[in-house]
């Protein structure tokens, strides 16, 4: 009896999916990913700001292509962690207020529309402006007012708009500090993945908070595929609509679907799952790293801006292909690896799942 008390016990401990303790493995994704990359918008946001002074003061050719690399390298960033919904990017309503997507009924524009037609000077102070709706105070918002529809940098032309695209860079300058800083914290979000158990409010068990990890993986593809990139594919090529990718109006659409493919990528990697796979299931991961490269081999192939060059020959196409890799990758995360280990990552945030 007591042989075979031991021979259960033995079986639950190493099971992946009941006894293990996930610890190791969510500290991989916040000190070897989240960490670094939230640091990386702070540092990439906090030097927009300079850009648009710069702008504004001299608007000539130097300092328009000064701006449109600083305003890039922040989206990037920004991409780089836009799948992270959950700690600190959420906190204050951060996430909409750093950028309002997807946005297909044109908010962001009809709200800026007023806010410039009233001269409504509080928005040339960041602190103000924080309070405002969120539709007008972020990335998206900085778009509009800063690039024409051709993608041709504008900013420089008016007095109050300089103002404005001032304070909304000192926001998200400001806002991504702070996404940052909320990680850095030892007994901040990191805390509450690491400490699951009774006391925790979050998480039960430290399966709960690296399926809570995952599930943002999944989600990320999601957003990906069904909000970046399927709007602006329409039902048909006739009913194509380029202007719904992310920042398209700025030419950064390709930036920002890349980087958002990229970042989880990476943070699928920090999570260094190989070691509680099956050894039966261990090629899903050499799958992954094929579809992973083949999606962004696709994203290479586009001209930039996407907006202008969308009705290029071929290009439909490519997207098309596009939007059926990012399935691909989801799918493959979501049912067979999560399968595999037996975590629940067949659910996505946007469901409220």
């Amino acid at each position: 009896m007591r042989r075979l008390i031991l021979a259960v016990l033995t079986v639950f401990v190493v099971h992946p999916a009941t006894a293990t303790e996930f610890n190791p493995q969510i500290e991989g994704m916040i000190d070897g990913y989240i960490r670094p990359a939230t640091e990386q918008f702070a540092e990439t946001a906090a030097r927009l700001p300079a850009a648009v002074t710069a702008v504004c003061e001299t608007p000539d050719a130097q300092s328009k292509d000064g701006f449109k690399t600083a305003l890039s390298e922040t989206i990037g960033a920004f991409s780089k962690i836009h799948f992270l919904r959950y700690g600190p990017l959420l906190d204050e309503d951060r996430l909409s207020r750093l950028a309002f997507l997807p946005d297909p009924r044109g908010i962001t524009q009809r709200q800026m529309r007023k806010v410039l037609a009233a001269r409504d000077k509080e928005v040339h102070s960041a602190a103000d402006l924080a309070d405002k709706s969120v539709a007008v105070q972020g990335l998206t918002a900085l778009e509009l007012i800063a690039f024409s529809k051709t993608s041709e940098v504008v900013l420089g032309e008016d007095p109050f708009t300089c103002g404005y695209a001032l304070a909304i860079s000192e926001n998200v300058a400001a806002m991504a500090e702070a996404v940052a800083a909320g990680w850095t914290d030892p007994g901040g979000y990191s805390a509450v993945l690491l400490t699951a158990g009774a006391g925790n409010p979050r998480f039960q068990t430290s399966k709960e908070a690296l399926e809570n990890l995952f599930n943002s993986l999944v989600t990320g593809l999601i957003i990906a595929r069904d909000q970046d990139v399927l709007p602006a594919l329409g039902a048909s090529r006739a009913k194509a609509k380029p202007n719904r990718f992310p920042f398209s109006r700025s030419g950064n659409s390709v930036t920002f679907i890349s980087g958002e493919l990229d970042g989880i990528r990476q943070a699928l990697s920090s999570l260094g799952l190989e070691g509680l796979t099956p050894e039966d299931f261990t090629w899903i991961f050499g799958g992954l790293d094929f579809e992973f490269a083949n999606a962004q081999a696709l994203l290479d192939q586009l001209e930039r801006p996407l907006r202008q060059s969308f009705e290029e020959e071929g290009t439909y196409a490519k997207v098309e292909v596009l939007a059926i890799a990012l399935k691909s990758i989801r799918d493959t995360m979501a049912l067979e690896l999560a399968g595999a280990l037996e975590l629940a990552g067949g659910f996505n945030s946007l469901d409220g799942d």
